[in-house]
């Protein structure tokens, strides 16, 4: 092991559900640290990692899209790229990006039910300790 930080809340993902996440963790839990983990080297999650030709959404963004920020592109059946530069927008609006840890991909994740913290383990093999870790991908809401 090479360190060991301690965080309150760890987010795993930095697509539309953790952006989402990240945002009511900022603006309704301001004394609590956190951090989201990506493991590639872009903001986006699936919206990044998939580009070929003709990706789109197929449930519309007005829907889809992060209620604190509504979806204004032109179609509600958006092209991947247009989603893309919305989530990496709303990050930067909100300055969300900046607790994004790009290339910190989670190798391993054990929750201590003795200690009431989860340990999580980093590409990099630092451990970070957290009261709570959530994993948001294709699940959205407000985190309570």
């Amino acid at each position: 092991m090479t360190g060991m930080e301690h965080l309150d809340v760890l987010v795993v993902g930095a697509g539309l559900s953790g952006i989402d996440a990240a945002f009511w963790l900022k603006t309704g839990n301001a004394t609590r640290s956190w951090a989201i983990f990506e493991g590639r080297d872009a903001i986006g999650g699936t919206w990044d990692l998939f580009r070929y030709p003709g990706i789109r959404s197929d449930s519309d963004m007005t829907t889809l899209g992060f209620p604190f920020r509504p979806w204004r592109g032109e179609k509600a059946i958006a092209a991947g790229e247009d989603i893309r530069d919305y989530i990496r927008d709303t990050a930067a609006e909100f300055e969300i990006d900046v607790k994004v840890r790009l290339r910190h991909r989670v190798t391993n994740a054990d929750w201590m039910r003795s200690r009431d913290r989860s340990s999580t383990r980093n590409s990099g093999l630092t451990t970070f300790r957290s009261r709570a870790r959530t994993s948001w991908s294709w699940v959205r809401g407000r985190p309570r």
